[in-house]
This record gives C-alpha cells, structure tokens and sequence, in this order.
C-alpha cells in the first residue's frame, strides 16, 4: 500500500506537516510525501516528494490544499512505478520527528509571534 502524507518525511511526520515546518522556518521542507505504508506514523520508504512554495495569502486552511494537489502529482508518479513493477525508493536523511494539532494557544503564539498563519 501507498499513502499520500501532506507533510515531507520522516522530518514532518503526523498532522499539518508543512505547518510545522513553517513554524520551524524551514521553508524548504513545506511539501508532500508519497510513501510506502508500514507498522510507524508515515515512515515507510520515499516513492516521490515534492517542495511547495506558498504564497502571502496562503494559511492554515489553505496549506493542505496545495499539499494534497501536488500530493496527487506524486501519486501519479507512484502509481506509474508501480504499474511498471519498478518502484524507486528514496531514502530521506532527515531526522524523524512527530507532530500533532497545534492547540489553540500553539496556533494563536505563532501567529502573533512567528506571523505563521
């Protein structure tokens, strides 16, 4: 099985992973993964990953969009591998971290604080 992750892996694993590394300023990391399912929380192997970049207007209800269309961009290049009987693993050196839903007050800091919406 394939799974779509709006996040890039293992470095933004779990929940609103472009989010996240927006509120760790790491730009480059806000993107998507289509990965291998295994036993773990989106640590299967790397089939196609993508950078996003976002827009001013950009936020919190739109990051996910973006990741899920060019999430599909990826699927189609898994699924393409897959029918071909010739699957290209990419393993990803990032380290491997999980994250969850902000809490309100996480969502409200960053926004004031780091001007992440």
């Amino acid at each position: 099985m394939i799974n779509t992750h709006v996040g890039i892996t293992p470095k933004y694993r779990g929940v609103h992973g472009g989010y996240w590394a927006l509120v760790e300023k790491n730009i480059k990391c806000f993107g998507t993964t289509v990965h291998l399912v295994d036993s773990g929380i989106d640590t299967g192997c790397i089939i196609a990953q993508k950078a996003i970049q976002i827009s001013r207007r950009d936020n919190f209800s739109t990051y996910p969009l973006l990741q899920v269309i060019e999430g599909l961009e990826c699927l189609d290049v898994a699924i393409k591998q897959a029918e071909e009987k010739k699957i290209t693993i990419t393993e990803n050196t990032l380290d491997s971290n999980l994250f969850f839903h902000p809490t309100i007050t996480k969502y409200l800091f960053h926004r004031l604080i780091n001007h992440v919406k």
